[in-house]
């Protein structure tokens, strides 16, 4: 029997922060969401993470002007378990770029020395359905291929500003973003910038937030600072954009916190004292003084 019959290609469990790596957790799909692109049928063998360090801002020239961006990593397999077998040339297709696209520029990659290729995966802010395919030949007439189906439901951006009962701006407030299913908090919005601490003023106005990348679904936005607390329930939508959810906790006074003048202090004289000046006389005196010295000496001689 040829071992190609046993080779089959099939998508690494890679999840960061996203989607967690027991695909149990993925509980009702259908209306929570940790990551705006996730997989239809969480599994063991397909998966997909989001991308890390990513300028999205290079894809504005293909006419995305709001994207998300993945990671796709297929991995070959033989007998059931991970085929670690480099320079094996994988292709990655899909079959939807309207709702996301495979990065445009060589689909065929190269396995490295684990078996694996990983190609990025674009989502326009939209909410639908694409089909990535990955395909490979590692013998000669017998090309092998498996595919995976990712939903998009596209997201938003949540800011707003935490403030005091007197409307003021509070500083570093710790603000989180939580899923709500109606009636509790289900799970903290897994991102990078979740939870955080609302702006001290330098760079934004104070006590302002902002959250990026946020699936549709609803969210409960919660604000401490010093044991205080309160909430903001909101609901993002497709569309919609950059929703406002400003917090205000109701027990709480900010005290800003006192901005330190620089007191100028007096340097000590370390050097030696200057000798006081004696004052030279002026010309006339000098004048009057030698006419004095000269009439005496004349009185003298006589």
């Amino acid at each position: 029997m040829f071992r190609k019959a046993l080779i089959t290609i099939s998508f690494l469990a890679c999840i960061c922060l996203a989607v967690s790596a027991n695909a149990q957790e993925a509980q009702n799909v259908t209306t929570l969401y940790w990551s705006p692109v996730t997989l239809v049928y969480p599994s063991t063998t397909f998966t997909i993470e989001d991308a890390k360090d990513i300028n999205y801002t290079i894809y504005d020239e293909l006419g995305a002007q709001s994207v998300h961006v993945s990671v796709i990593t297929a991995q070959l397999y033989l007998n059931g378990a991970p085929y670690h077998m480099a320079n094996i040339p994988i292709t990655f297709s899909s079959d939807n770029d309207s709702i996301a696209y495979l990065e445009p520029y060589n689909r065929t990659r190269p396995s490295d020395a684990n078996g694996q290729a990983k190609i990025l995966l674009i989502a326009h802010n939209r909410t639908g359905f694409v089909n990535i395919t990955a395909e490979s030949e590692i013998i000669y007439g017998h090309r092998l291929s498996d595919t995976c189906r990712v939903r998009v439901v596209g997201w938003g951006t949540v800011s707003g500003i935490v403030t005091d009962q007197n409307r003021n701006g509070i500083h570093d407030a710790t603000v989180t973003l939580w899923h709500w299913n109606g009636t509790a908090n289900t799970k903290m919005l897994a991102s990078k910038d979740n939870p955080q601490l609302s702006n001290d003023g330098r760079t934004a106005a104070p006590g302002m937030y902002t959250f990026v990348y946020v699936p549709v679904g609803s969210y409960n936005v919660t604000a401490e600072k010093e044991g205080h607390s309160y909430y903001r329930l909101i609901d993002m939508y497709e569309g919609s954009g950059t929703i406002t959810a400003n917090v205000a906790i109701p027990d709480y006074v900010f005290i800003s916190p006192a901005t330190l003048t620089p007191t100028p202090s007096a340097s000590p004289t370390t050097g030696a004292p200057s000798a006081t000046p004696v004052p030279t006389p002026a010309l006339p005196a000098l004048l009057a003084a030698g006419a004095i010295v000269a009439a005496a000496t004349i009185k003298r001689r006589l």
